[in-house]
């Protein structure tokens, strides 16, 4: 399969997040085509067709219980593209998400914002990697 646009992103450094916090996704290490970018904390696609979005985040426990993490496109929560994963203090664990997101309109004027954003328990995220490629 290949693709006309992609983009990776990542943050190494340490997130200390409270419950409904959106996830830092740091700097851009590779981007090619027109149809994706970082704004902020979120990724921006653009022109209509199907986003390939693979993401994983490292989650070490600062809180036992539940930590659940949710991909949003325009702050509504995209079916099935959540993870969770119950931690206890000290753990380690790697939480991935994978989702198809389809961008509706013929232009570039019409463009959504991807985020993923924390529940659960508040916790501390010390890796998170994400690859949009628009398929």
């Amino acid at each position: 399969m290949s693709c006309k646009s992609a983009i990776y992103t990542a943050n190494t450094s340490v997130q200390t997040l409270a419950v409904g916090s959106e996830i830092d996704l740091g700097n851009i290490i590779r981007r090619f085509g027109s149809n994706v970018n970082l704004n902020g904390d979120a990724i921006n696609i653009n022109g209509s067709g199907y986003y390939d979005v693979s993401a994983s985040f490292t989650i070490t426990g600062t809180n036992a219980g539940t930590v659940n993490i949710v991909l949003l496109k325009d702050g509504v929560a995209i079916p099935g593209a959540v993870a969770s994963v119950v931690v206890a203090v000290g753990d380690v664990v790697t939480i991935p998400i994978k989702a198809l997101v389809r961008e509706f309109g013929c232009c570039y004027d019409n463009n959504s914002n991807l985020t993923f954003v924390l529940t659960g328990t508040a916790e501390s995220i010390t890796n998170a990697s994400v690859v949009v490629e628009r398929i």
